[in-house]
């Protein structure tokens, strides 16, 4: 993997990923969907968690972190928002920050 690679830096282009569906996140009444996306340039593993509240203007917004591929193999829809939360740093935009990303670091509650 290389540090310099365009999957560090934002605004993405989901064509340079390669995206599993894990689930949909029904918690709460949620319904978001969790994917693991793989880079296609370096081979890093994505967790992505992408939700919108459906009727509600300007709510949609997303996280991205870095995963292990142990943790891709394993997450569970229910689980992700806990794993990305506590990740070192993560990336976050969506219409709810008028961002197309940003990151967030140190471990910390999600806003939903």
């Amino acid at each position: 993997m290389t540090n310099n690679c365009r999957c560090l830096t934002t605004p993405y282009d989901h064509r340079d990923f390669a995206s599993q569906p894990i689930g949909i996140d029904e918690t709460a009444g949620r319904f978001a969907e969790v994917t693991i996306e793989t880079c296609r340039a370096c081979g890093r593993r994505w967790l992505h968690y992408l939700m919108e509240i459906e009727g509600i203007s300007r709510s949609g917004r997303w996280y991205r972190g870095p995963v292990s591929d142990e943790v891709a193999r394993t997450v569970r829809p229910e689980a992700a928002l806990a794993v990305l939360g506590s990740l070192a740093w993560r990336f976050a935009g969506g219409s709810y920050f008028a961002s197309d990303g940003f990151t967030i670091t140190g471990a910390t509650d999600l806003v939903l």
